[in-house]
């Protein structure tokens, strides 16, 4: 099931073209993070959460904290940084599958 199916499944009542918007802008910023071209598939989850992250703070952009009578909300300023500690261990494994791209020369 693609990403978008993904989304659509949890926001049934969202725009699609908003969606596939979300969607690239997250999908780059997480290869940013990654340091690779294209999205990984272990990280297709943590796309589909960012995305409806940012669907759902859409009118709320820029706010960290709001109390209205019992009711609270605060978002983080940065979706990814819950997610740290996923892209720091898929990191470290590709780095040790992958080697560091350092060579030893013996002469």
């Amino acid at each position: 099931m693609s990403i978008l199916d993904r989304v659509k499944r949890r926001l049934p009542e969202a725009d699609q073209t908003l969606l596939e918007e979300y969607i690239q802008t997250m999908e780059d910023r997480i290869c940013i993070r990654l340091g690779e071209n294209a999205l990984p598939d272990a990280f297709a989850s943590v796309c589909v959460d960012a995305v409806v992250k940012m669907y759902r703070r859409t009118y709320y952009e820029g706010i960290s904290s709001e109390s209205v009578a019992n009711i609270s909300n605060s978002f983080y300023e940065d979706i990814l940084a819950e997610y740290d500690q996923e892209i720091s261990k898929w990191k470290e494994n590709k780095a040790n599958t992958e080697g560091s791209g350092r060579y030893i020369h013996f002469l």
